[in-house]
């Protein structure tokens, strides 16, 4: 006959197997469905029938008792001695010559080890119990549903991500060829996002690699009247005369706001006095003019 398990720790272990099937099941990870009406009369239910239930339990265990010898109750009532936690103390810290007394020896006879049958603790039992459950549980909510699954999860992080991504363009507009304008503030983070778009070109000083050095005064693509709008523009629209440097901002690969974090860095390396000692040949038209 088994020792009886708690009532204390029993109850709290089902309902947080249940809350973990309702988790995986119904993918509930908002608080409304919590305190919904109807889920917390459920678990009130579930947790009225595990009383319940314990409570039939305690009295069929009491039952069986009657029914064993005085040896086997005894044994059964010293196991349940104390509270759940002292059985574990019991297992984990107890002598262990009176732990062995009355085990089966196992002699293998030719090695001359003597092995000892021990009893496995209770709370190992639990442990490995629980790892069994959560195994299944884990196992067919992979091969059934979304939950655990990472290319699933990953598939419903990125279509979260782009929704957020849309939610946050709507409330904060992009900036277009007509209020583009330089902001010192931008030159930082326009340097990164430069680092990151434009130096495989244009090197990270932007003194030219392949693409043209972008601090001297000339220009292959003059676009607009100021020197500002028409770096804007040759990043928004792209490069007639060169298709390598492509339409960054039509095309969506770089936001307008980016665009003109950007721009400002630009501005800034080609308007500023001290200029890379390493650059490119000049290409294209020079303009000392602009209307800034």
């Amino acid at each position: 006959m088994r020792s009886k398990i708690s009532s204390f720790i029993m109850i709290p272990s089902i309902l947080s197997v249940l809350i973990f099937m309702f988790y995986v099941l119904f993918g509930i990870d908002n608080s409304s469905y919590i305190v919904h009406p109807v889920t917390i009369s459920f678990f009130i239910v579930i947790i009225i029938l595990l009383f319940i239930l314990d409570s039939i339990d305690n009295l069929i265990y009491r039952k069986k008792l009657k029914f064993l010898t005085e040896e086997e109750r005894r044994k059964i009532i010293e196991e349940n001695e104390g509270n759940y936690f002292y059985r574990i103390y019991k297992f984990l810290f107890h002598d262990p010559k009176k732990i062995n007394q009355g085990v089966k020896k196992i002699d293998h006879g030719f090695d001359g080890i003597l092995e000892l049958d021990n009893k496995l603790p209770m709370w190992w039992m639990h442990l490995f119990s629980i790892t069994i459950v959560f195994s299944f549980i884990y196992f067919f909510s992979y091969l059934l549903i979304d939950f655990s699954n990472p290319y699933k999860e990953y598939e419903i992080s990125y279509k979260n991500q782009l929704k957020e991504i849309e939610r946050f363009e709507k409330s904060m507009p992009q900036v277009t060829i007509e209020n583009s304008s330089f902001n010192a503030k931008f030159v930082d983070s326009g340097k990164t996002l430069f680092e990151e778009n434009c130096a495989t070109c244009h090197k990270s000083d932007g003194s030219g690699n392949i693409g043209p050095n972008l601090t001297d005064d000339y220009w292959i693509n003059i676009m607009e009247k100021d020197l500002f709008k028409n770096i804007f523009s040759i990043i928004w629209y792209g490069s007639k005369n060169n298709p390598t440097m492509r339409a960054f901002g039509q095309s969506g690969e770089i936001k307008g706001n980016d665009i003109q974090k950007i721009s400002s860095y630009v501005y800034f390396i080609n308007t500023k006095l001290k200029k890379p000692i390493n650059h490119k040949d000049p290409q294209g038209k020079k303009i000392m003019n602009w209307n800034n």
